[in-house]
């Protein structure tokens, strides 16, 4: 055989061969029976809608993912204890459902690449009140009115004593009988003290200048007490009950879904909180005041705050701690890796950025 025919036959053989490695996957299995996709429902990843529909974030993105690579499968609801197990063994070709690559998972399957950010979170409920009606409404009054009382207590001793010390030397201003005089020595008490000093009442006699002086010494001071007293009311009456970050969770109701996440970080925190069975339910005792808080995965929280709650929950944007999300295959799948990189191409699309928004609005991770 010619050389020349030799160098030809072999770059027909390699060009065959590349374009054979680049064929879909259900063209190089023609044969293989559809896959079989584990789902542990976890929204907003895969959950059963109300007309009974398998849908999800996940959900959407590995159909549209076997939509490029031309594959068949069918849905196995799994537990998540039971997903990994059976990815090992080969009882199922693929999972998702919220999964994150951890050490003891990456034992038993292989991860595609992270298709979104899922950090716990924490939600509260908003309060559309002006700052100064929510902390009015909040406040812890008893303290106001105790020290007001006094002062009260204090004008009233003061008016008495000018009163007293004023009668016979400065009728015009203090005399009359008691009440008329003792009045008109309270509103020179009252008028000291918040040292408006009106001018239509002076005390001539030098006692009553003397107790002027002490009392208008005395006064600065209450009023300066009684300012303090009531900022701090204020400030802590603004705050009270209000979830700002991770340090505002301790002191205060918190809920999460049981066995979850959540749980498990607060459990490790040493923060106190009530186990309910969903977040929805969390989210749902916290509506009703149950709880003031509710810890969970983020994107989980922004889906139920949209779907169910409209406005009456507020997601907190910064993450109390960091996870990503990502599909699962079995270790021997041989195409896994075109798997992964229809993810990639997929998650960069704008339809990709258009379901993100469906699932849980626009205010994403």
């Amino acid at each position: 055989m010619y050389p020349w025919l030799r160098r030809l036959a072999a770059l027909f053989l390699t060009a065959a061969l590349v374009l054979a490695s680049g064929l879909p996957a259900a063209a190089q299995s023609a044969a293989a029976p559809p896959l079989k996709v584990g789902v542990v429902a976890v929204p907003p990843f895969a959950f059963t809608d109300r007309d009974g529909r398998l849908t999800g974030l996940g959900v959407e993105l590995w159909q549209r993912i076997a939509a490029r690579l031309h594959l068949d499968y069918s849905f196995v609801p799994l537990s998540h204890a039971d997903l990994f197990p059976a990815l090992a063994d080969g009882r199922i070709d693929v999972g998702l459902g919220g999964l994150a690559a951890d050490p003891r998972n990456m034992q038993l399957a292989h991860f595609t690449q992270p298709y979104m950010r899922a950090g716990l979170a924490i939600a509260t409920r908003p309060d559309d009140r002006p700052g100064i009606m929510v902390a009015l409404a909040r406040m812890d009054t008893s303290g106001v009115f105790a020290f007001l009382g006094l002062m009260v207590v204090c004008m009233a001793g003061i008016a008495v004593l000018i009163w007293w010390l004023e009668r016979h030397r400065n009728p015009d201003h203090f005399g009359g009988n008691s009440v008329a005089g003792i009045g008109r020595s309270f509103w020179w008490s009252a008028v000291t003290m918040t040292q408006v000093g009106y001018g239509d009442m002076v005390p001539t006699s030098l006692g009553g200048r003397a107790l002027a002086l002490v009392w208008m010494l005395v006064s600065l001071v209450l009023v300066s007490v009684f300012t303090g007293i009531v900022t701090a009311a204020l400030t802590i009456g603004q705050t009270d009950g209000r979830v700002r970050n991770v340090a505002d969770l301790r002191g205060v109701a918190i809920g999460t879904a049981g066995d979850s996440d959540g749980a498990a970080w607060l459990a490790a925190q040493r923060i106190g909180f009530t186990a309910y069975e969903d977040d929805r339910a969390a989210l749902t005792a916290m509506v009703s005041g149950e709880v003031q808080a509710v810890v969970g995965l983020g994107p989980a929280l922004r889906f139920f705050a949209q779907r169910d709650f409209d406005q009456a929950v507020t997601v907190l944007p910064h993450a109390l701690s960091q996870r990503w999300v990502s599909f699962a295959y079995r270790p021997d799948l041989a195409f896994g890796h075109q798997i992964d990189r229809a993810m990639v191409e997929t998650v960069e699309s704008e339809e990709w950025e258009r379901i993100r928004a469906g699932f849980l609005g626009s205010n994403l991770d």
